[in-house]
């Protein structure tokens, strides 16, 4: 299939619903062989079914981020069925609905294990395999790490989700850095407030009300807002950047 990602091998963890899903469909579409990961693979046989009935390849991994063996187990399985993992969408992630002082300890660190600890983990690994496969592979190397607004602007109320993304972007600069000299981009997306089935119960609360109304354009996202940003991110499009955290929200951190 042609495309602006024709020839890429793309990972894509949290696929099995919201933006992971909808990343997932466009990549392939675009002409990427999709490594469709989550926990529970019974979840990615409609997306693996959709993207072949469209003419795109995909295959469906079970893969539990925050378990080292895991991830590598999902690497290995993707260069058997295609090849090379060069592209990887670092979607995974979760937020909570507990302020700082009746949060517990242990969510804290399970926020912070998924999004933070996972994010490093997956990369690490992509890095791994593209840098001893050599400079004419890894300089196609593009990793996308899923952040938010949130690593910038203070959402009430989640602290420690706005503190895991941060750290998320964060960590996007410090290993672009370190990897720079091998060709491997790594960049962060920062989306604002996207309409999915993931979000669907808190914008049709009163609470999500309020706080659509108090953002500039007073307006949702939709899923389709952030196609061109993830496609531009895992081309050869971007192939002069690296360390950079794009925010696209629709002014609603202004």
């Amino acid at each position: 299939m042609a495309g602006r990602l024709a020839g890429r091998i793309a990972l894509v963890t949290g696929a099995s619903s919201g933006l992971g899903r909808r990343f997932a469909v466009v990549m392939a579409r675009e002409g990427a062989a999709i490594v469709a990961a989550a926990r529970r693979k019974d979840r990615l046989d409609d997306l693996v079914k959709e993207i072949a009935e469209a003419g795109g390849r995909a295959i469906a991994v079970e893969c539990d981020v925050t378990r080292e063996d895991s991830v590598i187990d999902a690497f290995n399985v993707a260069e058997r069925e295609f090849g090379l993992v060069d592209t990887v969408v670092n979607n995974a992630g979760m937020t909570h609905s507990d302020n700082a002082v009746t949060q517990s300890v242990d969510e804290f660190r399970r926020i912070m294990d998924l999004n933070v600890t996972s994010v490093w983990m997956v990369a690490r690994e992509a890095a791994r395999r593209l840098i001893k496969a050599g400079p004419e592979v890894s300089s196609r190397g593009r990793i996308v790490n899923i952040a938010s607004m949130a690593a910038r602007h203070v959402i009430p109320n989640v602290a420690a989700y706005c503190a895991s993304k941060a750290a998320c972007a964060h960590l996007t600069r410090s290993l672009a850095r370190e990897w720079a000299r091998y060709g491997v981009n790594v960049n962060a997306l920062s989306p604002g407030y996207v309409a999915t089935e993931l979000t669907e119960d808190w914008l049709n609360s009163e609470g999500g009300a309020k706080t659509l109304q108090k953002t500039p354009r007073r307006r949702i996202m939709d899923a389709e807002s952030l196609d061109e940003a993830i496609l531009f991110l895992c081309s050869d499009d971007s192939k002069f950047v690296t360390g950079t955290d794009l925010l696209v929200d629709d002014g609603q951190s202004m």
